[in-house]
């Protein structure tokens, strides 16, 4: 079986289609499998244009976690932006269904399992930057109708067990509901998170009314 022919790339185009390699390998085989032969093989790059492109391992792993803890901070406000307008209850409930569905996914799930592993990528600071903005949207928009205290409360709790509870869910979830033999909804932490916190937030909001 003969290779794909090698196309001429820009660099910006061969340190992405690298970067593109490197999840790849690293979803389907673990990080073991980050080497440059193994990298070179799937962007179907010579291993000299590898080593062109980023001076050793480390480095395209750096590269590749800034990339995707800055594709998740994009995500995630996004989430927030389209959810704006809904009353705080709403704003809630859909705000928890639509990040626990971006965290629990295999990419983000998986990937941030490992960098928070790499103990040579640091600490988790750059996952965690995006989710005091996440929790100061949810806080503003519910403090229209509760105190800011509570507000601020209730939106520190919500993000912490969506975030929790997702890339938990992401990593190990489907391993245990098979073990459980367990139905998808009954494995799915939004659906009964969101049950909690509809009885948290409506207790609030009648407390306050």
């Amino acid at each position: 079986m003969t290779k794909p022919k090698r196309r001429r790339r820009t660099p910006e185009e061969a340190r992405e289609e690298i970067l593109q390699a490197a999840e790849i390998l690293i979803l389907k085989y673990g990080p073991s499998e980050l080497k440059f032969q193994s990298l070179a093989n799937q962007a179907n790059l010579a291993v000299s244009n590898v080593y062109h492109h980023f001076g050793g391992v480390l480095e395209i792993k750096r590269a590749l976690a800034d990339r995707v803890l800055g594709e998740l901070h994009r995500d995630l406000l996004a989430a927030l932006a389209e959810e704006a307008d809904n009353t705080p209850l709403i704003f809630a409930q859909n705000v928890m269904v639509r990040i626990h569905s971006i965290l629990r996914t295999e990419r983000y799930a998986k990937l941030i399992g490992w960098i928070a592993l790499s103990t040579e990528l640091g600490d988790m600071d750059d996952f965690a930057a995006p989710l005091p903005a996440m929790t100061a949207v949810v806080a503003d928009h519910m403090s229209r109708h509760l105190p800011g205290e509570t507000a601020q409360r209730l939106a520190q709790l919500i993000t912490y067990n969506l975030a929790v509870t997702a890339i938990g869910e992401g990593l190990i979830g489907p391993a245990i509901q098979s073990a459980l033999s367990m139905a998808d909804n009954d494995a799915n932490g939004a659906i009964w998170l969101g049950e909690h916190w509809k009885k948290l937030l409506d207790d609030a909001l009648n407390d306050h009314g």
